[in-house]
């Protein structure tokens, strides 16, 4: 059973975002959410996870995002946690099913990935896109059972052997 591609591209974007405040290498992060994500899917690379976070990154430089690259890459998972790709809401609980469930088949790749987070950024510049509150942080959703596990994988700090 594989990853939901809404996981990996925030996964994707929390590694760039932590590449870009911290000391820790791309893969270093990269390896944390391959490690968390692992436990729960098949087939999850951290060199997809990796490629996209790089991709993240090129494309907030070709636009010249200076200062707001960490500002798209929060809206970007605020986006991707509370709405689905066709717009509509995602529903963040539920008796039966969870947004984090596996999937039957692997519906992402990374070019895939990458082109998402371009035609987010794209909306969010153009005000087409919702945009988070000031200040919105992916914990203000503990206590959410289904995505519980996923704040605790964020929130974790990048063991200094993953570097490598």
């Amino acid at each position: 059973m594989f990853c939901p591609e809404w996981l990996i591209g925030c996964s994707a974007a929390y590694t760039a975002k932590g590449f870009l405040y911290s000391e820790s290498s791309i893969n270093g992060f990269a390896r944390k959410f391959f490690k968390g994500l692992s436990e729960k899917y098949e087939d999850v690379y951290f060199e997809e996870i990796s490629e996209i976070a790089e991709g993240i990154l090129q494309f907030l430089s070709e636009i010249e995002a200076g200062e707001e690259a960490v500002t798209y890459i929060d809206q970007y998972i605020y986006k991707r946690i509370y709405f689905q790709n066709n717009g509509s809401e995602r529903k963040l609980s539920g008796l039966f099913a969870s947004p984090t469930n596996a999937e039957k088949k692997k519906d992402y790749n990374v070019n895939s990935s990458i082109k998402i987070f371009r035609a987010t950024v794209f909306g969010i510049r153009n005000d087409t896109m919702p945009k988070a509150p000031p200040g919105w942080n992916i914990s203000e959703l503990n206590g959410n059972d289904n995505l519980d596990w996923y704040i605790e994988l964020v929130e974790k700090p990048v063991d200094v052997l993953d570097n490598f």
